[in-house]
């Protein structure tokens, strides 16, 4: 089941100088896309390929959170994205005073039943291995534990697709290999995972099928045996 279809998608970020064709001099052009249920997609590209720019277009935060011009066809199939970014300080809602709390944000706010509630955010913080912190508060956490518990804010949302851009950054070796390997049970749940990260290593061993982007293109999409050197 395709949960994103873009067709010829150009991005253009707000204050970027433009050509005179459509799409030029912008951060994603001429992009075409599916991406379905059960899918692993890793994506990489060099430093302003435009990675982090794909992830928010497919969840359609872009342009209505990032500022840009878009073109193009894009049909989101998806009715519960979630998108988790590399600083994990920048998600926080600055409300909660508990980790239980700030898991359970995201759902309360989508009138989701107590008992419901209960019960997702506790098995989210469980498979993430911070069962232990829900009674801690957020701000005193180190930048992985902190890391995880926004991770485990998306997925309390019961998302089909979810995005990662690099999301384990501030995590020590053992604890991002925990969360990549994490990743083929949450596609087996029956929703898409794209993961955008220049840890290939990790990627390619979880990943079912690798895109890589060069000046906001799509060069390569196929196995991550395939990936070019």
């Amino acid at each position: 089941m395709s949960l994103v279809r873009l067709r010829n998608v150009w991005f253009r970020h707000a204050g970027s100088a433009a050509g005179p064709a459509a799409g030029e001099g912008a951060a994603l052009a001429g992009v075409q896309l599916d991406i379905g249920a059960g899918e692993v997609v890793w994506v990489s590209g060099p430093p302003g390929s435009g990675t982090s720019t794909l992830l928010q277009v497919l969840g359609g935060y872009a342009p209505r959170l990032l500022s840009g011009t878009l073109g193009g066809e894009r049909d989101i199939l998806a009715r519960r994205p979630a998108i988790v970014f590399a600083a994990p300080w920048t998600q926080l809602t600055g409300l909660c005073h508990t980790v239980f709390a700030e898991v359970a944000f995201g759902p309360a706010s989508h009138g989701v039943t107590r008992d419901h509630i209960m019960a997702t955010v506790m098995r989210q913080l469980d498979r993430l291995g911070i069962g232990h912190l829900k009674d801690r508060d957020p701000a005193t956490l180190s930048g992985g534990e902190l890391q995880r518990v926004i991770v485990a804010s998306a997925l309390a949302l019961e998302p089909d697709l979810l995005l990662l851009d690099d999301p384990a950054a501030e995590l020590d070796p053992a604890g991002a290999d925990a969360l990549y390997q994490l990743l083929p049970a949450l596609a087996a749940e029956g929703r898409a995972v794209v993961v955008a990260t220049p840890d290939a290593g990790r990627a390619s061993r979880v990943a079912t099928r690798a895109l890589v982007l060069l000046e906001g293109r799509v060069t390569y999409d196929g196995t991550p045996e395939g990936v070019p050197a």
